[in-house]
């Protein structure tokens, strides 16, 4: 047994760094270095200029990553369109939740929600005081008349 098994040990390529035995223990080790990558990606998305922003989304959407042009369209500053198609691309993407990559899919893609749904709210509410304001003019002017009508007579 010990012939065989030492063998084995024989055939098997012998590690020296200790990064690659951790890798082994975490399955999930590919998934974490993608989100690393998402997120400098990300960063230079956010710190790069209108014109660079254009050209990493066209670089996104031509090399197929729709995690990664989700996550870009979805950056701050975007219109609420591109978050719209950001959620879109997000809500159809199947990774597993068990590792980094799936949870950060996952948070961005509840804060997305709740971002765009404070988005509707926000457009409401615009809505009920452009009313409002468009009552008080309304209000105004007939106070107006009045006032010179009282005047007149």
């Amino acid at each position: 047994m010990m012939l065989l098994s030492g063998c084995q040990l024989l055939e098997r390529p012998v590690s020296h760094t200790p990064d690659n035995s951790e890798e082994q223990l975490h399955p999930c080790a590919d998934e974490n270095a993608q989100v690393i990558k998402w997120l400098d990606y990300e960063h230079r998305y956010i710190s790069s200029t209108l014109d660079e922003k254009r050209k990493l989304l066209i670089e996104a959407e031509k090399r197929q990553q729709t995690t990664l042009h989700a996550l870009l369209l979805s950056a701050p500053g975007q219109s609420p369109e591109q978050l719209k198609r950001a959620l879109e691309y997000l809500s159809t993407l199947k990774i597993s939740p068990s590792c980094s990559a799936g949870q950060y899919v996952q948070v961005r893609t509840r804060q997305l929600q709740l971002q765009l749904n404070l988005l509707d709210q926000q457009y409401t509410l615009e809505r009920q005081v452009d009313e409002l304001q468009r009552q008080v003019d309304a209000l105004t002017d007939l106070e107006r008349q009045i006032t010179r009508q009282r005047e007149e007579h």
